[in-house]
C-alpha cells in the first residue's frame, strides 16, 4: 500500500493486505499496511504541520474543501466504480455516496459558521465567553460499509474548523 506520510508517497511496512471484490472474488489490490514507526512518524508530522494549519483563515480551508468537492464532482463516475468494487454496492448506491461526500462540503461548511465564532454572556456575578479553536490532529477511519460518506463528514468539519485530520480508509 501507498502511504503519504510528511510529503512523501512511501511503501508500508507492515502486515500484507489484499482488497477483493466481495461478488467476484476478483483482488482489486494489494500492498502492505503502515507499520507503528510509519504510523508515528505520520503523527509526528501532523503534529509538526498543525501550528501552521490552525493559523490558517478560514476562507483558506473553505478554498480545500470547496476544491475537494470539486475533484469529487470531476471524479464521480470513478469513485462510483471503485466504492460498488470494493463494497459489493450496486452502482446506483455508490452513486448515492459519492452524491452524499460531495453534499457534505457545503453542510460542513454551514455548520462551521453556526457552531464557531465568540460569544460572551453577562451574568449576575460576571460574564461568560466561548471561544472556538482548534485543538489537534485527529484520525478519521472508514468503514468498509460506507467507505467514502461516513468518514468523509468528519474530515470536512475537522478541515474547515482548523483541526488536522489524518483520513484512513
Amino acid at each position: 500500500m501507498t502511504l503519504w506520510i510528511n510529503g512523501d508517497w512511501i511503501t508500508g511496512q507492515g502486515e500484507r493486505r489484499r482488497k477483493t471484490n466481495p461478488v467476484s472474488a476478483e483482488i482489486l489490490w494489494q500492498g502492505n499496511d503502515a507499520n507503528a514507526a510509519q504510523v508515528a512518524e505520520a503523527c509526528q508530522a501532523a503534529r509538526a504541520a498543525f501550528p501552521r494549519w490552525a493559523r490558517q483563515p478560514f476562507a483558506a480551508r473553505q478554498a480545500i474543501v470547496e476544491k475537494f468537492a470539486a475533484l469529487l464532482e470531476a471524479h464521480k463516475a470513478e469513485l462510483t466504480e471503485v466504492i460498488a468494487r470494493e463494497t459489493g454496492k450496486p452502482r446506483w448506491e455508490a452513486a448515492t455516496e459519492v452524491t452524499a461526500m460531495i453534499n457534505k462540503i457545503a453542510i460542513s461548511i454551514k455548520a462551521y459558521h453556526a457552531r464557531t465564532g465568540a460569544q460572551k454572556s453577562e451574568l449576575v456575578d460576571g460574564a461568560a465567553t466561548l471561544r472556538h479553536r482548534p485543538h489537534g490532529v485527529l484520525a478519521v477511519f472508514g468503514p468498509y460499509n460506507f467507505p467514502g460518506h461516513l468518514p468523509n463528514g468528519p474530515y470536512c468539519a475537522r478541515v474547515a474548523g482548523r483541526q488536522y485530520a489524518d483520513l484512513q480508509t
